[in-house]
């Protein structure tokens, strides 16, 4: 049988049968500690920019954020700042009597709305429960979009302004994903006094974890060096040639989004899994990382029905076959063992650019598959993804 390694240094070979232009794949065990690095590509197809991949390159992790935002916002449930059932509007006043989108005029196109009559709480903002969605997924939100643009300020980097949306169904009545988290990380930023997101996490996550190419922010002046060490982006054709793309994310964005704003280096990203899988206190309480792997939607149908879905349901499952399908704080839980790749209670999650992370707390391992290749769930990037997950859990797993 083709081992691991060989695949994926094929998957990066440079050739007519190329997959990916570099990606790194790390992993820790339940110590913290690294126990498997694996190097394959260059940064670029762009043979003036590529240099061989490496794990302090930084990659645009896009949705990957969401887990740090997760545990900045319940470390101020920790410390009692904030608390999870109680209604956001009395921090977040956006909210307090939000619209729900419910149709548009047949003849006019005009969106017609009522109120909620629920309460949003960081609990439904951290578990894509609110009834937020993304204006460039939700069917809804993107003609409500097309309707609104009108406001040449609503999408330039305010994230107050631009996610700013209708809700698309009742909070805690429905499963979407959306901007809950990005919500979420204003609500860290409010009760301590207005710091921005990213001085919050220097103080309470990047620096306890020494993450010292961490940051919202590539291109201010202090991150240079971190700016230097920026990956560019590649794109695949319709017909499976990779090309140089510009970057998705934007650098100029005037607020840190907690739901997909950072960059950091792989080296750095498993510092973050090594230390959730070690559970020894550092970030959070003992209780409260116990209590992220646990299911903490009120209704999990709407979530299971999502993944049904062949789209959207494909990209949530990043290619794990199972129907126990349940969503914690940071990420989606497999509530069964899958044969060959993890145990009961293993959260993963991605983001945009083929970055993908788990943490099997039961086997003992935790890792990430890093890349920026555009677009999300290329098929040749979870083929590798999961290769590399079964590698771990045959080579690392507790039993």
């Amino acid at each position: 049988m083709t081992s691991f390694d060989e695949v994926f240094s094929l998957a990066a070979n440079p050739g007519p049968d190329r997959k990916i232009p570099g990606a790194v794949v790390i992993a820790a065990d339940r110590s913290g500690e690294i126990c498997y690095l694996n190097c394959q590509g260059t940064t670029s197809i762009n043979e003036a920019l590529a240099q061989p991949t490496s794990a302090d390159h930084t990659l645009w992790i896009a949705s990957c954020t969401k887990l740090m935002t997760t545990i900045a916002a319940l470390q101020c449930v920790d410390k009692g700042l904030l608390t999870l059932d109680g209604d956001v509007s009395s921090i977040l006043p956006e909210f307090r009597h939000p619209n729900i989108l419910i149709d548009f005029d047949s003849k006019t196109g005009e969106p017609a709305f009522k109120k909620a009559s629920n309460k949003v709480t960081l609990r439904q903002l951290l578990t894509h429960s609110s009834g937020m969605g993304y204006a460039f997924i939700s069917p809804k939100l993107v003609r409500w979009r097309k309707w609104v643009e009108n406001d040449p300020e609503r999408f330039k980097g305010n994230l107050t302004k631009q996610f700013n949306l209708p809700l698309v169904y009742e909070p805690g009545e429905g499963w979407e994903y959306g901007v809950g988290v990005d919500w979420a990380g204003q609500m860290v930023e409010r009760v301590n006094g207005g710091v921005r997101l990213g001085d919050y996490m220097k103080e309470h996550i990047w620096g306890p974890l020494g993450m010292n190419s961490t940051t919202f922010r590539v291109f201010e002046k202090e991150n240079e060096d971190i700016r230097n060490r920026l990956c560019p982006m590649t794109r695949r054709t319709g017909s499976g040639i990779l090309k140089p793309a510009p970057s998705y994310r934007r650098y100029d964005w005037k607020d840190d989004y907690g739901g997909q704003g950072i960059c950091c280096s792989p080296n750095d990203f498993i510092k973050l899994l090594g230390a959730v899988l070690k559970n020894d206190g550092t970030l959070l309480k003992m209780e409260t990382v116990e209590m992220m792997f646990q299911p903490q939607l009120c209704d999990d149908r709407y979530l299971k029905a999502r993944m049904a879905e062949p789209v959207e349901g494909g990209m949530l499952r990043a290619g794990v076959k199972s129907n126990a399908w349940e969503f914690g704080f940071g990420g989606i839980l497999i509530m069964e063992n899958v044969e060959g790749l993890c145990k009961k209670g293993t959260m993963t999650w991605g983001g945009y650019a083929n970055t993908y992370w788990w943490i099997d707390f039961l086997a003992g391992t935790c890792g990430m598959y890093a890349s920026q290749l555009l677009a999300p769930g290329v098929s040749d990037s979870l083929d590798l993804y999961l290769a590399f997950r079964r590698h771990m859990y045959r080579k690392y797993a507790s039993t």
